[in-house]
């Protein structure tokens, strides 16, 4: 968890703590109302243990519209980066879809090793990008054409 998650947490509890005392519960008033126990919402009023359930009813039993909390803009940026081999699935990934559906390279009847070769990929790569062209067919994108121990995929009119 970042140091600005940390913060945002911290605030978010001394927002609830403070609707709390504004209308005058305790810890134990506030449990038997939400169904969260003691040591849970003291947490939560420190910045930790606060799951998305637990804040939505904080927020229905509070009055307190979830909204509020986030007037500032969230920073989109991960924790951590995904592994290299992640990386690059989802970069064939998206090579893949926009010679499926951004380009007339699926105009012509095509076999896998064509495939494999327009986007710079090893051959060694060709069962894995069989098994993702077939579920091009299966979404209805492609049809394939079977010949003998190879198929060839068309873009489906």
């Amino acid at each position: 968890m970042t140091d600005q998650d940390k913060v945002l947490l911290e605030t978010i509890g001394l927002r609830f703590r403070a609707k709390r005392n504004d209308l005058y519960y305790s810890l134990r008033d506030l449990s038997h109302l939400t169904g969260i126990s003691t040591g849970t919402l003291n947490g939560i009023e420190k910045g930790k243990d606060l799951t998305l359930t637990n804040f939505l009813i904080l927020c229905q039993t509070l009055e307190i519209q979830p909204n509020t909390f986030f007037q500032h803009e969230i920073s989109f940026q991960a924790p951590y980066s995904l592994p290299p081999d992640a990386q690059e699935r989802i970069l064939l990934s998206k090579k893949l879809d926009d010679l499926v559906y951004h380009s007339d390279f699926f105009h012509t009847a095509r076999r896998v090793s064509e495939v494999l070769s327009q986007l710079g990929i090893d051959k060694s790569q060709s069962n894995k990008f069989s098994v993702y062209l077939t579920s091009y067919c299966e979404e209805g994108a492609l049809v394939y054409e079977q010949h003998g121990n190879y198929k060839t995929y068309l873009k489906k009119n």
